[in-house]
């Protein structure tokens, strides 16, 4: 079984290695900004300070090859599948800090092997080039690796960064760093180094230039998940394991694998676990790698968790006790996703963007029954203990507003013990959340310029006024005035009065509506596709919208669902067309009902303390 194999090696093993690029592939093509970024980028590395780390180069990826150079002798070494550009940049620096600070070669330094060799199958030139100090220009190649010498001896000599001798001797050590070995023979990791994850190819039928297409120009490249997958295969991971045990061994971890990201990549499940929209990882294992390497949102480097996952003198023990921690979490996440109680509280917590490691390192300490009173204490905290004097015309309450929203449509469904239905995360995360006015008896939010908003506006409360006015005589008048309008030529002062007619004939309660308009218990949740349609329209417009876009399948929370299906009415209510007092301070009951669960909850257990 041919395995890929990959580790991590310092530049300093790389000496004396011959590496091979075939005519598949274009030449070096790096520019003085790409350098100067990686040296920058070495430099910086090493003004953290931070010993016994290192830094990590993108992988290159390798095939044993054997070919025959300028003079026909044969050589072996590596087919260069991809990693041309960065090693022929290191290649360059080395160059230069041999030839212009040490002045001797490396062997002469004491490194036990000179620098490594690039052979190009189409430009035989560049071999013997890419070794001295010239500037050429008369080929591309050759122009790019002479651009790149002279920026790199640019930044050690040149400008205000004034670089010490004592800097290029650091810089050298960073580069190729000083190998040692312990008492038991393994390798001892450099106080600083760069390094490179050595990516190598062992399937013979898999073609080169395939998987170059696939890391190059389909932009594709290799993923932490793909990298940590062939560790855990590779068979240096299973010395010391009879030949049957490896091969059952690695044979259930590929199936285990494959099952978490066939689960991972149900969307029901990622919008469980995840705030991340789906295509953000080709693999969504790496998902759970991510969390066990503690990789922060901001963080850029996309093989940080491969980086970070794995010790440098990993055993077999280390390494299984590594997937047994990935299937752990599996385990729990999945456990989570099938109990409706922790199914909802722990999905609002993860959409309200608590991270899930750390409710997996919670769950870790806590035993069953802690674990649920610490996860109604995260719940608890995440509401404002003044969230009834929340308001919509303040913006930084409006997020602080949607999560009390967010609570209450998915406790609705989480507190019913009669239904198997769970809150559709997938569904919820996929729209741009909005908060609408229940009551909104006014035109403030249209356009002035968008001549189609008036008109959608005049059409849809038309469509209700004889069925809700007041004066049915004086509604056939303004439809009839609607059905008139030269739409060419109508003014936005001549809509503004005829809305303003057609309001007055609207229904409404005694409240005056000053007191409640931008209060919690006039605000609902729902898409922002779907607001925008329904916006500065009156209750019945809204609830007719509502009830259609229900029967075509978008997504309205269940809350507002009831809102407009007048759930909260008294029985004996005849305002249909209205949003009553009544029904404002019954919505407003049950959110304060849902909130008491949590807060009134560790209050309790407070005061217990």
């Amino acid at each position: 079984m041919n395995e890929n194999s990959i580790k991590t090696l310092s530049i300093t093993e790389l000496l004396g290695h011959n590496f091979y690029i075939p005519e598949y592939q274009r030449g070096y093509r790096w520019t003085k900004t790409n350098v100067s970024q990686l040296l920058e980028d070495i430099w910086e590395y090493r003004k953290k300070g931070i010993a016994k780390t290192y830094y990590c180069l993108q992988p290159v990826v390798v095939k044993k090859h054997i070919w025959k150079d300028i003079d026909g002798n044969s050589i072996e070494g590596f087919e260069l599948i991809d990693g041309q550009q960065r090693l022929t940049t290191l290649h360059r620096i080395i160059t230069y800090l041999t030839l212009e600070y040490l002045h001797n070669n490396l062997k002469s330094e004491g490194y036990t092997d000179n620098l490594y060799s690039i052979y190009y199958k189409t430009r035989l030139e560049s071999k013997t080039f890419l070794e001295t100090n010239e500037i050429n220009c008369t080929k591309p190649d050759l122009y790019y690796m002479s651009e790149a010498y002279q920026c790199i001896k640019e930044w050690f000599e040149n400008g205000d960064k004034g670089i010490p001798r004592q800097v290029k001797d650091e810089m050298l050590k960073i580069i190729l760093p000083s190998i040692s070995l312990n008492d038991k023979e393994e390798k001892e990791t450099p106080e600083w180094s760069v390094q490179v994850i050595w990516y190598e190819v062992k399937d013979e039928q898999k073609k080169s230039e395939e998987l170059f297409t696939r890391l190059n120009r389909g932009k594709i490249p290799l993923t932490s998940a793909e990298l940590i997958k062939a560790k855990f295969v590779n068979s240096d991971s299973f010395k010391g394991m009879a030949e049957d045990d490896k091969i059952k061994r690695r044979t259930q971890l590929v199936q285990i694998w494959d099952e978490i990201e066939n689960q991972l990549n149900n969307p029901k499940f990622w919008a469980f676990i995840s705030n991340e929209k789906p295509d953000t990882y080709n693999n969504k294992i790496e998902y759970l790698f991510d969390i066990i390497a503690k990789k922060k949102p901001d963080e850029r480097d996309p093989l940080f968790s491969f980086i970070h996952f794995f010790d440098e003198k990993e055993t077999f023990d280390s390494l299984w006790k590594k997937w047994v921690e990935v299937e752990e979490i599996y385990r729990s996440l999945v456990y989570w996703y099938s109990n409706k109680n922790l199914y909802h509280k722990i999905g609002y917590l993860i959409t309200t963007g608590i991270s899930i490691g750390n409710l997996i390192k919670i769950k870790k300490e806590n035993t069953k029954l802690k674990f649920e009173k610490e996860i109604d204490q995260l719940i608890a905290d995440s509401i404002d203990d003044n969230w009834e004097e929340l308001s919509y015309d303040k913006s930084s309450d409006h997020d602080k507003i949607i999560r009390v929203l967010l609570l209450i449509n998915i406790e609705l469904i989480r507190a019913n013990n009669n239904s198997h239905e769970f809150f559709p995360f997938e569904m919820y995360k996929s729209i741009t959340k909005s908060l609408e006015h229940i009551h909104a008896q006014n035109i403030e939010g249209i356009n002035e310029n968008k001549r189609e908003e008036w008109f959608n506006w005049l059409r849809s409360h038309t469509n209700i006024l004889l069925n809700v006015a007041i004066d049915k005589e004086k509604a056939e008048k303004i439809i009839k005035e609607v059905h008139s309008i030269d739409e060419k030529t109508y003014r936005y002062e001549e809509f503004k009065a005829l809305s303003e007619k057609i309001l007055k004939l609207i229904p409404s309660d005694d409240s005056n509506e000053n007191d409640y308009l931008h209060t919690i218990q006039n605000m609902a949740l729902l898409g922002l596709t779907e607001n925008i349609s329904l916006s500065n329209s009156v209750f019945e417009v809204k609830r007719k919208k509502i009830i259609e876009m229900d029967r075509s399948g978008a997504f309205i929370p269940l809350a507002t669902k009831r809102i407009f299906l007048k759930y909260y009415a008294s029985d004996n209510s005849r305002h249909y067309s209205v949003w009553t007092q009544h029904e404002r301070e019954t919505y407003l009951d049950e959110i304060r009902d849902c909130i008491k669960l949590y807060k009134k909850t560790i209050t309790v257990e407070e005061h217990e303390k």
